[in-house]
Protein backbone atom coordinates (compact mmCIF):
# COMPACT_ATOMS: atom_id res chain seq x y z
CA UNK A 1 0.00 0.00 0.00
CA UNK A 2 1.27 3.49 -0.89
CA UNK A 3 2.11 5.91 1.90
CA UNK A 4 -0.50 8.65 2.42
CA UNK A 5 0.09 11.78 0.37
CA UNK A 6 1.74 14.61 2.31
CA UNK A 7 0.25 18.09 1.99
CA UNK A 8 1.52 21.50 3.10
CA UNK A 9 -1.11 24.14 3.94
CA UNK A 10 0.04 27.74 4.35
CA UNK A 11 -2.30 30.42 5.71
CA UNK A 12 -2.08 33.19 8.28
CA UNK A 13 -5.70 32.66 9.36
CA UNK A 14 -5.12 30.19 12.17
CA UNK A 15 -8.70 28.94 12.53
CA UNK A 16 -9.00 28.20 8.82
CA UNK A 17 -5.53 26.65 8.74
CA UNK A 18 -6.01 24.26 11.65
CA UNK A 19 -9.60 23.27 10.83
CA UNK A 20 -8.79 22.57 7.16
CA UNK A 21 -5.71 20.57 8.14
CA UNK A 22 -7.75 18.43 10.54
CA UNK A 23 -10.48 17.76 7.96
CA UNK A 24 -7.86 16.63 5.44
CA UNK A 25 -6.19 14.40 8.02
CA UNK A 26 -9.57 12.74 8.54
CA UNK A 27 -9.53 11.98 4.79
CA UNK A 28 -6.27 10.06 5.25
CA UNK A 29 -3.71 12.70 4.24
CA UNK A 30 -0.57 13.64 6.15
CA UNK A 31 -0.75 17.40 6.65
CA UNK A 32 1.85 19.95 7.73
CA UNK A 33 0.98 23.60 8.34
CA UNK A 34 2.72 26.97 8.19
CA UNK A 35 1.46 30.47 8.92
CA UNK A 36 3.67 32.49 6.60
CA UNK A 37 5.72 32.20 3.43
CA UNK A 38 9.08 32.16 5.20
CA UNK A 39 8.22 29.17 7.39
CA UNK A 40 6.66 27.40 4.39
CA UNK A 41 9.76 27.92 2.26
CA UNK A 42 11.90 26.41 5.01
CA UNK A 43 9.62 23.37 5.22
CA UNK A 44 9.65 22.91 1.44
CA UNK A 45 13.45 22.84 1.58
CA UNK A 46 13.43 20.18 4.30
CA UNK A 47 10.72 17.76 3.14
CA UNK A 48 9.10 16.41 -0.02
CA UNK A 49 5.41 17.17 -0.49
CA UNK A 50 2.72 15.98 -2.89
CA UNK A 51 0.65 19.18 -2.88
CA UNK A 52 0.88 22.78 -1.69
CA UNK A 53 -2.23 24.70 -0.59
CA UNK A 54 -1.43 28.34 0.04
CA UNK A 55 -3.10 31.64 0.79
CA UNK A 56 -2.19 34.53 -1.48
CA UNK A 57 -2.15 37.54 0.87
CA UNK A 58 -0.03 36.66 3.90
CA UNK A 59 3.31 37.60 5.47
CA UNK A 60 6.45 36.37 3.74
CA UNK A 61 4.73 35.96 0.38
CA UNK A 62 5.24 39.17 -1.62
CA UNK A 63 3.90 38.84 -5.16
CA UNK A 64 3.35 35.10 -4.57
CA UNK A 65 7.08 34.56 -4.06
CA UNK A 66 6.46 31.21 -2.36
CA UNK A 67 4.95 29.77 -5.55
CA UNK A 68 7.30 31.60 -7.92
CA UNK A 69 10.32 30.07 -6.18
CA UNK A 70 8.90 26.52 -6.18
CA UNK A 71 11.00 25.29 -9.16
CA UNK A 72 14.11 25.78 -7.01
CA UNK A 73 12.63 23.81 -4.10
CA UNK A 74 10.17 21.28 -5.49
CA UNK A 75 9.93 21.09 -9.27
CA UNK A 76 6.43 20.37 -10.56
CA UNK A 77 4.70 20.48 -7.16
CA UNK A 78 0.94 21.02 -7.76
CA UNK A 79 -0.38 24.20 -6.12
CA UNK A 80 -3.85 25.23 -4.98
CA UNK A 81 -4.16 28.98 -4.40
CA UNK A 82 -6.71 30.20 -1.85
CA UNK A 83 -7.84 33.75 -1.12
CA UNK A 84 -10.50 35.67 0.75
CA UNK A 85 -9.83 38.69 -1.45
CA UNK A 86 -10.25 37.62 -5.10
CA UNK A 87 -9.11 39.97 -7.81
CA UNK A 88 -8.45 39.93 -11.52
CA UNK A 89 -4.74 40.39 -10.83
CA UNK A 90 -4.42 37.39 -8.52
CA UNK A 91 -6.52 35.27 -10.89
CA UNK A 92 -4.16 36.13 -13.75
CA UNK A 93 -1.18 35.32 -11.52
CA UNK A 94 -2.72 31.92 -10.79
CA UNK A 95 -3.01 31.21 -14.52
CA UNK A 96 0.53 32.41 -15.23
CA UNK A 97 1.92 30.25 -12.43
CA UNK A 98 0.01 27.21 -13.70
CA UNK A 99 -1.80 26.78 -10.39
CA UNK A 100 -3.98 23.69 -10.19
CA UNK A 101 -6.91 25.69 -8.77
CA UNK A 102 -7.86 29.18 -7.60
CA UNK A 103 -10.33 28.90 -4.72
CA UNK A 104 -12.19 31.73 -3.00
CA UNK A 105 -12.76 31.57 0.75
CA UNK A 106 -15.05 30.65 2.36
CA UNK A 107 -15.28 27.48 0.28
CA UNK A 108 -17.12 24.22 0.62
CA UNK A 109 -14.81 21.53 1.98
CA UNK A 110 -15.95 19.07 -0.70
CA UNK A 111 -14.87 21.55 -3.37
CA UNK A 112 -11.43 21.79 -1.77
CA UNK A 113 -11.21 18.02 -1.30
CA UNK A 114 -11.96 17.40 -4.99
CA UNK A 115 -9.06 19.66 -5.98
CA UNK A 116 -6.75 18.03 -3.42
CA UNK A 117 -7.51 14.60 -4.86
CA UNK A 118 -6.88 15.94 -8.36
CA UNK A 119 -3.54 17.42 -7.33
CA UNK A 120 -2.35 14.28 -5.55
CA UNK A 121 -3.27 12.18 -8.59
CA UNK A 122 -1.31 14.58 -10.82
CA UNK A 123 1.74 14.27 -8.58
CA UNK A 124 1.57 10.46 -8.72
CA UNK A 125 1.56 10.57 -12.52
CA UNK A 126 4.56 12.93 -12.49
CA UNK A 127 6.52 10.53 -10.31
CA UNK A 128 5.53 7.48 -12.36
CA UNK A 129 6.74 9.19 -15.55
CA UNK A 130 10.00 10.22 -13.85
CA UNK A 131 10.57 6.63 -12.67
CA UNK A 132 9.96 5.34 -16.18
CA UNK A 133 12.42 7.86 -17.62
CA UNK A 134 15.09 6.71 -15.15
CA UNK A 135 14.49 3.07 -16.07
CA UNK A 136 14.76 3.86 -19.78
CA UNK A 137 18.02 5.75 -19.20
CA UNK A 138 19.42 2.83 -17.19
CA UNK A 139 18.37 0.43 -19.95
CA UNK A 140 20.26 2.48 -22.55
CA UNK A 141 23.40 2.57 -20.42
CA UNK A 142 23.25 -1.17 -19.78
CA UNK A 143 22.73 -2.00 -23.44
CA UNK A 144 25.68 0.23 -24.40
CA UNK A 145 27.90 -1.56 -21.88
CA UNK A 146 26.80 -4.99 -23.06
CA UNK A 147 27.29 -4.01 -26.70
CA UNK A 148 30.87 -3.03 -25.91
CA UNK A 149 31.39 -6.42 -24.28
CA UNK A 150 30.06 -8.25 -27.34
CA UNK A 151 32.40 -6.30 -29.62
CA UNK A 152 35.33 -7.46 -27.50
CA UNK A 153 35.14 -10.86 -29.15
CA UNK A 154 34.69 -14.45 -27.88
CA UNK A 155 35.78 -13.56 -24.37
CA UNK A 156 33.23 -10.78 -24.09
CA UNK A 157 29.71 -10.80 -22.67
CA UNK A 158 27.74 -14.05 -23.22
CA UNK A 159 24.64 -13.68 -25.37
CA UNK A 160 22.57 -15.18 -22.55
CA UNK A 161 23.56 -12.28 -20.31
CA UNK A 162 22.47 -9.78 -22.96
CA UNK A 163 19.10 -11.49 -23.42
CA UNK A 164 18.59 -11.78 -19.68
CA UNK A 165 19.31 -8.07 -19.20
CA UNK A 166 16.88 -7.14 -21.99
CA UNK A 167 14.18 -9.37 -20.50
CA UNK A 168 14.63 -7.75 -17.11
CA UNK A 169 14.39 -4.23 -18.51
CA UNK A 170 11.30 -5.17 -20.50
CA UNK A 171 9.73 -6.38 -17.27
CA UNK A 172 10.51 -3.06 -15.59
CA UNK A 173 8.88 -1.25 -18.51
CA UNK A 174 5.77 -3.40 -18.08
CA UNK A 175 5.61 -2.44 -14.41
CA UNK A 176 5.92 1.24 -15.36
CA UNK A 177 3.12 0.87 -17.91
CA UNK A 178 0.94 -0.88 -15.35
CA UNK A 179 1.41 1.94 -12.86
CA UNK A 180 0.57 4.64 -15.42
CA UNK A 181 -2.48 2.73 -16.67
CA UNK A 182 -3.71 2.30 -13.13
CA UNK A 183 -3.38 6.02 -12.49
CA UNK A 184 -5.10 7.02 -15.73
CA UNK A 185 -7.85 4.44 -15.26
CA UNK A 186 -8.47 5.68 -11.73
CA UNK A 187 -8.97 9.22 -13.02
CA UNK A 188 -11.11 8.28 -16.00
CA UNK A 189 -13.33 5.73 -14.26
CA UNK A 190 -14.14 7.74 -11.16
CA UNK A 191 -17.87 7.73 -10.62
CA UNK A 192 -18.56 5.03 -13.20
CA UNK A 193 -19.86 1.55 -12.54
CA UNK A 194 -16.70 -0.25 -13.54
CA UNK A 195 -14.37 -2.53 -11.61
CA UNK A 196 -11.00 -4.15 -12.18
CA UNK A 197 -12.86 -7.36 -13.06
CA UNK A 198 -15.22 -5.83 -15.63
CA UNK A 199 -13.31 -3.03 -17.39
CA UNK A 200 -11.90 -4.27 -20.73
CA UNK A 201 -8.83 -2.04 -20.62
CA UNK A 202 -7.84 -3.17 -17.14
CA UNK A 203 -8.33 -6.81 -18.11
CA UNK A 204 -6.21 -6.31 -21.25
CA UNK A 205 -3.12 -5.12 -19.37
CA UNK A 206 -3.60 -7.77 -16.71
CA UNK A 207 -3.46 -10.29 -19.56
CA UNK A 208 -0.22 -8.75 -20.85
CA UNK A 209 1.22 -8.98 -17.34
CA UNK A 210 0.27 -12.64 -17.03
CA UNK A 211 1.95 -13.35 -20.37
CA UNK A 212 5.09 -11.58 -19.15
CA UNK A 213 5.09 -13.71 -16.01
CA UNK A 214 4.73 -16.87 -18.10
CA UNK A 215 7.72 -15.84 -20.24
CA UNK A 216 9.84 -15.26 -17.14
CA UNK A 217 8.73 -18.62 -15.76
CA UNK A 218 9.59 -20.47 -18.99
CA UNK A 219 13.01 -18.83 -19.34
CA UNK A 220 14.19 -19.02 -15.72
CA UNK A 221 16.17 -22.16 -16.56
CA UNK A 222 18.01 -20.37 -19.36
CA UNK A 223 18.79 -17.18 -17.43
CA UNK A 224 20.08 -17.84 -13.92
CA UNK A 225 19.37 -14.40 -12.50
CA UNK A 226 18.10 -13.46 -9.06
CA UNK A 227 17.03 -10.10 -10.48
CA UNK A 228 14.77 -11.79 -13.03
CA UNK A 229 13.27 -14.02 -10.36
CA UNK A 230 12.63 -11.00 -8.14
CA UNK A 231 11.00 -9.25 -11.09
CA UNK A 232 8.73 -12.24 -11.74
CA UNK A 233 7.63 -12.26 -8.10
CA UNK A 234 6.93 -8.51 -8.18
CA UNK A 235 4.82 -8.89 -11.32
CA UNK A 236 2.90 -11.79 -9.77
CA UNK A 237 2.22 -9.66 -6.73
CA UNK A 238 0.85 -6.84 -8.88
CA UNK A 239 -1.50 -9.18 -10.76
CA UNK A 240 -2.75 -10.90 -7.62
CA UNK A 241 -3.29 -7.60 -5.83
CA UNK A 242 -3.55 -7.13 -2.06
Amino acid sequence: MDDPARLLIVDDEEVFLLSTAELLRQEGYQVDTAMDGIQAARMLNQRTYDLLLTDILMPGNPDLALVRDLPERNQGLPVILMTGYPSAQSAIQAVNLAALAYLVKPMEFQELLAQVRRGVAQRKVQRAVADSARHIHAWGEEMTRLASGLQAGPGGVPVQQVLGAMLGRMGESLLDMKQLLDLSAGAELAGRVCSAETCPRIESYHRIFREGIEILERTKGAFKSKNLEDLRLRMEGVVKGP
